[in-house]
């Protein structure tokens, strides 16, 4: 995790106000998400030739996921994409995400290919998940983490309490996690730190501060600095 300065803390309820105020706006923060996504898959996966995968979900983390393979295919790059979900129980903005997709002669596979990939991209579940993930979804996961290649997590990974940072009976083990609008407690207690790898910060162009006000902030070096003036040599 690399931040230059402290960074706000917002749990679940405070990051969904903060959706719920740029509802609205163009372009949409899915779409903000998925892009910001895209360029994380591509600077973790340059120098090889193999094609990400991306398990998708049924809820916007899955939508966020449908937006980067859309934007992958149109830099020739054609991902595998996984999904296990009936498609007319996606909320709207993550179906029309998976129909744009489509439309770009994208393709839906219902099981992982047993083929290497560059990296996994894992758009399973986000920060609204409240209950154990089991069946289908938790052999999936355990699939996902032995597949022995770099694992991108998007906003959290997939199974961790977004609040608590506890696992929810199955999670993804990441090695690098964009997450999105604002940090989450749970990336940073409990098993958060240990699922979620290097930890980088998207904050889609919101000035979330302005707005709802923080309920936490990283203790950032340049603020122990300040508070930890050095010892005398002859001190113990």
């Amino acid at each position: 995790m690399h931040f230059g300065h402290s960074q706000p803390i917002y749990d679940v309820a405070a990051i969904r106000d903060i959706e719920a105020r740029h509802a609205s706006e163009d372009p949409p923060l899915m779409e903000r998400a998925g892009a910001a996504a895209t360029r994380a898959v591509l600077a973790h996966s340059r120098g090889t030739r193999l094609a990400p995968l991306i398990a998708c979900g049924p809820g916007n983390n899955g939508g966020d996921g449908f937006v980067v393979a859309r934007l992958l295919r149109s830099r020739g790059i054609n991902p595998t994409v996984v999904y296990l979900g009936e498609e007319t129980k996606l909320p709207a903005d993550a179906l029309e995400a998976l129909a744009h997709y489509r439309r770009f002669g994208g393709e839906i596979d219902h099981e992982i290919p047993k083929r290497p990939f560059s990296l996994v991209v894992d758009a399973l579940f986000g920060i609204g998940l409240q209950r154990p993930i089991e069946g289908a979804y938790a052999e999936l996961i355990d699939r996902i983490n032995g597949l022995g290649c770099p694992v991108l997590a998007l906003d959290v990974p997939s199974g961790l309490c977004a609040d608590t940072g506890r696992v929810l009976g199955r999670a993804v083990k990441a090695n690098f996690t964009a997450t999105f609008i604002a940090l989450k407690p749970g990336l940073l207690t409990l098993d958060g730190p240990d699922r979620c790898g290097e930890l980088h910060l998207r904050d889609l162009g919101l000035a979330v501060e302005a707005l709802v006000p923080a309920q936490g902030y990283v203790i950032a070096p340049h603020v122990l600095r300040q508070v930890l003036q050095p010892r005398a040599l002859n001190s113990h």
